[in-house]
Parts: C-alpha cells; structure tokens; sequence
C-alpha cells in the first residue's frame, strides 16, 4: 500500500531485541506451497510482512531446508511431507472450511512455524494471523493456536453504485471501483482485498443493494441514478472477471445485488412474476451464464419491495414466491439468494412489519435462500432493540445484518466505534430455545451468517476517519469469533495501527470504548429514542443534522409526554418477543432505561429509579454527551507527537467538528424537550432559559 494509508497492515519493524531474534530465527526462511492462487497471495503478503516486521528480506525455499536453524512452512499436510510429518493428519482434518493451525515445532533439528489448513482459503487466514501475532509482540516459541469461523459465511456488503463512482451511505469519499474502466485493475482492488482476508471476510457483494431510481422524489440526481442493474448485462459480466479473480486469491467470493425486475430491465420480458415459466427460465440461464464466467460466484443479494424497489407485491406474490424463483436458478451451481428483510410502509410503526412479513413464511423458502435481517427493527439507529426475528424463524436460514459505515452515527466524521454495539447484539438472550439462546448462536449453519455494510471510499484513509477504520476491523474480527472481548479485539486493532506505545494503546482504546455511549447521548438523549437526523436537501440526505420535527412517530413528544407505545395496547412490537423479554420489556417497572421510551409513552414527570424525572434525564444526557467527546478529543489532544503529525492532525480535526455538531444536537434536543414539556432543565444550562 504505497498511495493510500496501511490501516492495520503496516509491518513496521519489531522492537523488541529479544522477540526480534526469536521472530527471525523462526521466520525469516519460508517454504510456502506454489498450488493456488491463495498460496500465491500468502507469498505476496509474507514478502512484504517479513520484510517490514524483520528489517530484512524473508528467503522463500522450493524444499524445505535442512541447513538453517528454523524456517517457517505453509501448506496443507498434502502439500508437504514436512507438515505432514509434524502436525498429526486428525488435528487438521476436522477444522471448518477457513480454520487452520499454527504451531511450533521441531522438524530435523531445527525451530520450526507450520501454518497449515484444510483448505488454501485456511492458509490465507492462518497467514494474516501469523502476522497479527507478529504486529502485536506474541511470543512465538511454543505455538499452539487452532482457529476456525464462527460462521460459514462472513459478507461485506459494498453498496457501491456502478457507473458513477460513488458509494450510498459511504462518508469516505467516491467508489473505489471503476466500472468503467475493468477489466482493468487498480492496485487498490487487491490492497482491499488484503485489508477484508486478514479479519477473516470471505465473501463480497459488489454493489449496492438499490439498483434502480427509487419511486420517490430526491433532490439529489447522485441517489436518482442507480444503474446496478445493469452489472448483469453479458457485457458487464465479462468485465467483472478479472475483479472476481483478484478477490478470489484471497479466500473472498463475489456476490451481486440485483433488481427482482432483471427480466424485464436486462431481459426483453414484460413481466418480472417469479411464478411465470419464462422469468423462471430467464433466472436459469442468466445463472448458467454466470457461473460459466466466475465457476465459484456466490449469489445473489435481493432488496425487494423495500424503498422502491421492484419485488413480488408486483404480482401479488409473496416473499417465498420471489426469493425461491431466483434460489431455483442458482441451486444446480451451490448459489445462494441472500434476500433482505428491511420492509415498511404498511404499518404505521415501522417496527413491527419485518415480522408479521416474514415469520408467517418460516420454512417455506428454498434451502438456498437465507433471510438477511437487519439488527434491529427500525435502522440502525445508535442504538436500538434486537428484531424480534431473530429467533422466530428457526426453518429458515437467517442473516444478521450490521452497519460498519456510520449512517446515524456522524458518517465517519465523529468517531463513533460500533463493536460496543455489536457486541450487545450477540449477547442477547432471545430465549428462542429457553433461557441460553443468545443471538450470536443463531447463525450456525452453513447458509447462516453475518453481513457487514462496508465504509470504505477513495479516501486516503479509506474509511473517511482513522478511527472508523476500528469499525471495519472489528466487523471482520467480531464475525470470525462473536466470543472474543471486545477489549481484546480493540487492543489488538490499536497495537496493529497505532504501534506498541502502552500509553496510546491505553488512550486510543479508551477513547474508542466510550465513544458510542457519547453518541447516543447527544444524538437522542438516550432512553431509547431515535430517528431524529435531518432527511433533506444535502448530499447523501443527510442524516447528519438535527431534526426531531421531520420524525414525531419516532420520538412521540407532546405535551402529555414522550416516547412510542409499542406494548400489547400500542403498535404490539413488544409482544412479537418471547418471554420473559416480552414481559420486561412490556413494563415500565422492569424495561431496561436505554430503551424506556422506545417502548412506552411516559409522562415528562415520570420518575426514573433514581427519582430522576423523564424531562431532566433526557437535558441531562444530551450535555453529558457534549462533555463526555469534550473529553475523548482532550484525550486524543494528550497523544500529541506520539502519533504521526499526519493522522494526529486528521483525527484533531474530526473531533473538533463532532464537539461542534455535538453541541448542536443538544441545543436541538433540549431546545425540542423545552417545547413540548414546558419544563425547564432544572439546572439551568438549556440555552432558551
């Protein structure tokens, strides 16, 4: 990576002596199998890692050597009668597809590292691991790491927009992809490609999930232009092999998103019904056409009557109708349909239609159909419940679905980390199948998983903030291993971006740990309210300013008191829950206070268990959150000549604008509490008193 930042893959050089010596002793010969294009890449990235880590160029050997003191060997117990004899057949054999081993070992003599693997996908990610133990100071003298994914399919959702260089929802400047341009390659295509293997990602969906001007009026041609549709045009498919073929060195296969009216927009059909023979057929021979050109594509990533976009309700179909008409196409080449579960419109509390949509059609979808949820049911909000889905569809395989970029949470202009978030997620408890059923279980099977949308543009930095690169570490990180803390996986991420320096690793993380609470502070005042970002005239709608007035169904703020009654005599949400959540949250007594008025109207007065009342929690949060990125940018201050002048001077900036929308945001709030409550701030800080 020469143009554009390192991220996490800097290899800067060891310093410690001690490990130094242990590092070259065991690495700084390598005897790496020539099979695959995977194996290819493990020797481009060894090449540049060692060569960084070590100050010294590695030695790569066609045999494994016997006049060195220690090398390291990468390759499958096929590959080498080397690994072969030094890792039992049984340790290896029964790994997951993308697991591998490392270990120390003694081979004729000499101090040996073996990263090996079922698969070539497995030595990839067994190599960025290697290294990842190398970037943060492991020891490696007595090795024994057996890793395998959590889940068997790990996607980043790139909701690029073809054809005009820009990414919805990306706050990191244009597409990196050049459509127009392939077969050609950018050298930022295979650094991209390194940056989604080394967490472990092992599939992409290319573009963006709208393909097609949505049926509604924008005042920005940019969102009236998605062209999507088109990449499954022959011509554009033939352009796309050598993109695929890149990724496909490291472990990742391609995905398309497409339009459900394909027949009819790339086709010469005029009917999209996926009941009728000839759409049917049209699917069947665009997958034959497919699969000749990119033998290992994944699938297919649907939105459909969603937001304008084309879907069954067309044809007075169903969901199973749409999604298992293009499943039937792409099952004779183990394609998968991943169709999303983002609905609304119907209802007048949002919340609740994913739900009744789709757990009525639990079982019915095809084997090869998985149901891609969003975390939570309105989205992705700082901070909302966990869907009611999640649990309730146990025939059917489900997707969970997270948001890397920060549409609601200052678009990589604040630093705002979402592991925190995330992590909250896995943790909970559905009780789907009793008390124990966390939503992290609920994605095992092989047409299972998690779904990353990305955050990554033409900026140097690639995700529009340094920090924000956090976010897409974490993503990869938290998908391979929803168990692992995340202060582990922060730390780890610190140290490989930020170097060994205790007291920036300390700062850096701290400031990260704390970052998403501040946000949802000044962004909603908390207790559980949210969707009160602007939705207006400027670039990318916006979603940035302050403005409650444009969503009152989301906040409920009158003069009796504020909140969305979502029990059994509101929208019904909460009862779309087991209990005993149901029950808890179902009460005002028991509902958590971060989500208190996601589910009840209350009155201003109404007390809180610490005798606090509704009105004053809500104008102490929002200046709580002011004071609390105050003290994360002091913090980041603190790091100064610690840090290069380059990302120091960056991320001092992005805070001194998030102070600045921050106390925006909590003269907006308190300024709309003063409105509708008539109820000062009792201790006089609200700027109208």
């Amino acid at each position: 990576m020469n143009q554009y930042d390192d991220c996490w893959l800097r290899y800067e050089r060891v310093g410690s002596d001690k490990r130094l010596d242990s590092y070259q002793r065991r690495c700084r010969h390598a005897y790496v199998a020539e099979k695959s294009p995977e194996c290819g890449a493990v020797r481009d990235e060894l090449r540049r890692a060692l060569s960084g880590l070590l100050g010294e160029d590695p030695h790569f050997w066609q045999h494994p050597p016997t006049t060195v003191d220690g090398f390291l060997a990468i390759g499958t117990p096929d590959d080498m009668a080397m690994i072969a004899e030094s890792v039992p057949g049984d340790d290896i054999a029964d790994l997951e597809d993308g697991g591998y081993l490392i270990r120390s070992v003694t081979w004729n003599d000499a101090d040996c590292l073996v990263v090996t693997a079922p698969t070539d996908r497995g030595l990839v990610y067994g190599t960025f691991h290697l290294l990842r133990l190398l970037g943060t100071g492991e020891p490696i003298d007595d090795l024994d790491v057996r890793e395998e994914p959590a889940y068997a399919n790990r996607l980043l959702n790139q909701w690029d927009t073809p054809f005009h260089r820009s990414v919805e929802r990306g706050y990191a400047g244009e597409s990196i992809f050049d459509w127009e341009r392939l077969p050609d390659l950018r050298s930022r295509y295979e650094d991209y490609a390194r940056l989604l293997a080394s967490v472990g990602i092992n599939g992409i969906v290319l573009n963006n999930v709208n393909t097609t001007k949505p049926q509604r009026a924008s005042a920005n041609a940019a969102f009236d232009a998605f062209e999507g549709w088109q990449l499954l045009e022959s011509r554009r498919l033939e352009d796309l092999t050598g993109l695929v073929s890149l990724f496909r060195r490291y472990g990742i296969r391609p995905y398309l998103s497409v339009n459900f009216a394909a027949p009819m927009l790339v086709g010469d059909l005029d009917t999209a019904d996926p009941l009728d023979e000839d759409v049917r057929e049209w699917w069947r021979k665009k997958a034959d056409e497919i699969y000749d050109l990119v033998p290992d594509f994944g699938g297919f990533l649907v939105k459909a009557d969603s937001e304008g976009q084309a879907g069954p309700y067309d044809y007075d179909r169903d969901h199973v109708d749409g999604a298992n008409a293009i499943a039937q196409a792409l099952e004779p080449h183990g394609g998968r349909v991943w169709w999303r579960a983002f609905v609304y419109g119907s209802h007048e509390d949002r919340a609740v239609q994913a739900y009744d949509t789709f757990e009525p059609l639990d079982g019915e979808f095809a084997e090869n159909v998985t149901v891609q949820i969003k975390n939570g049911p309105i989205d992705f909000q700082p901070r909302e419940p966990v869907s009611t889905l999640f649990g309730a569809m146990p025939e059917t395989d489900l997707g969970l679905e997270l948001q890397i970029t920060q549409e609601y949470t200052g678009q990589g202009v604040h630093a705002t980390y979402h592991l925190p978030m995330w992590k909250e997620i896995f943790e909970f408890d559905t009780h789907a199948d009793g008390e124990g059923t966390p939503v992290r279980s609920l994605f095992r099977g092989d047409g299972e998983g998690v779904v990353g949308v990305g955050n990554v543009g033409e900026d140097y930095n690639w995700t529009g903030h340094y920090l924000a690169q956090a976010n897409l570490y974490a993503f990869g990180r938290a998908a391979w291993d929803p168990d692992r803390s995340a202060e582990a996986i922060t730390r780890e991420w610190v140290r490989l971006t930020f170097g060994a320096d205790e007291d920036v690793v300390d700062t850096v993380t701290e400031i990260l740990r704390d970052s998403w609470a501040a946000c949802i502070d000044y962004e909603t005042g908390g207790l559980g309210l949210m969707h009160m970002m602007h939705n207006g005239e400027e670039y990318l709608e916006n979603h940035y300013y302050p403005s409650p007035e444009e969503w009152p169904g989301y906040h409920g703020a009158s003069e009796d008191g504020i909140g969305v009654d979502r029990t059994e005599s509101g929208s019904g949400y909460v009862t779309q829950y087991r209990d005993p959540v149901a029950e808890r949250y179902g009460s005002v007594e028991t509902c958590p206070e971060e989500l208190l008025l996601f589910f009840h109207h209350l009155p201003w007065d109404h007390e809180l268990a610490d005798g606090t009342t509704v009105v004053q929690r809500l104008y102490d949060n929002c200046f709580a959150g002011v004071e609390e990125v105050e003290r994360l940018r002091n913090l980041w201050h603190s790091l100064e000549g610690r840090v290069d002048e380059r990302r120091y001077r960056h991320v001092a900036e992005r805070f001194d604008e998030q102070v600045a929308q921050a106390e925006r945001w909590q003269d907006v709030l308190t300024s709309t509490v003063r409105e509708y409550s008539g109820m000062p701030d009792e201790r006089g800080r609200a700027r109208d008193e």
